[in-house]
């Protein structure tokens, strides 16, 4: 099950260096107790009832603040783009509601993420079948006109979706996002708007590996996979690795995180405090995706 369109569903280094991440990874991983039991974004107190609905809801994204989120939902008929906010981190979030015109529009929109400058990403099949990527910036007008983010991102007849960013080393803004080919995903980065390359390391594999977030440093990343091992579905599965130039680690399977139902899109907060992800797990409210998160904490004095 793909969150991208109720009208077509879609199966939504050298050894010395593995080994070098693989101790910095267990390094990163001292740093956090485990992850609390996933729960249905809908459980947090004082959380809208409209968060979920028996529709599909889910490639969710939070802003930086954690205040605000935004996701896809067929609630309406095709898929359009939601936003609900919140008063503080320890709270549920209010009504969502659908986001005007340009960003919606009579085509499917989806999987969108909020960026630094007030900038807006997602996919839509406005220009391509497939899904394209585009960017549209909130200002004193609203939401601007939507921008293709063009050849150098987009791949006609390819499913381009689920962007995030981070700053690496060398003060670049790399921008991570998925490239589908029919079933299979992979994911690309790419630096400054330069020419794509694929994720080297954890996140990729000969299966399908799709849909990844990374924390604020650039260390951490998430994603859904469907390689060997999975529970039944896309599963989801994090890495880490000590610098932004390197690969990233040995693929880690979250299996307490994932189900035998579909599991995508993990998205970290930029603290890695707080993740969501989509699931047809059990209480969920229909057969079709839900919100559902995670939290954990910061274990000090390693």
């Amino acid at each position: 099950m793909n969150m991208t369109s109720t009208k077509r569903i879609r199966a939504l280094p050298a050894l010395a260096g593995v080994a070098a991440v693989a101790v910095a990874s267990a390094a990163v991983a001292k740093n956090w107790d485990a992850w609390n039991s996933p729960a249905n974004l809908e459980s947090l107190p004082g959380s809208s009832a409209a968060v979920n609905t028996p529709a599909v809801d889910g490639c969710a994204s939070h802003s930086r603040d954690g205040l605000t989120i935004v996701f896809n939902s067929s609630r309406g008929g095709d898929q359009d783009l939601y936003m609900a906010t919140r008063a503080s981190t320890s709270v549920g979030f209010g009504t969502p509601e659908a986001l005007p015109a340009p960003v919606n529009s009579s085509s499917n929109e989806a999987c969108p993420t909020l960026a630094n400058g007030n900038r807006l990403y997602f996919s839509s099949d406005r220009d391509d079948s497939a899904y394209d990527l585009y960017v549209s910036k909130m200002g004193p007008g609203g939401w601007s006109d939507p921008v293709n983010l063009g050849a150098n991102i987009n791949v006609n007849g390819t499913l381009e979706e689920a962007v995030d960013f981070y700053e690496d080393e060398l003060g670049g803004e790399v921008m991570i996002f998925t490239r589908r080919e029919g079933a299979v995903g992979k994911i690309y980065q790419s630096v400054n708007g330069g020419p794509p390359s694929l994720v080297q390391g954890g996140p990729h594999s000969s299966a399908s590996d799709a849909r990844a977030s990374v924390t604020n440093d650039g260390l951490t990343i998430f994603w859904d996979s469907t390689r060997t091992g999975s529970l039944g579905g896309p599963d989801i599965y994090s890495a880490t690795r000590s610098s932004t130039s390197e690969p990233f680690g040995t693929a880690i399977h979250l299996q307490d995180l994932s189900s035998p139902a579909f599991d995508a899109r993990p998205y970290i907060s930029k603290d890695g405090t707080f993740l969501t992800f989509s699931s047809a797990r059990a209480g969920s409210e229909s057969a079709a995706p839900d919100i559902w998160f995670a939290s954990r904490s910061k274990v000090t004095g390693h």
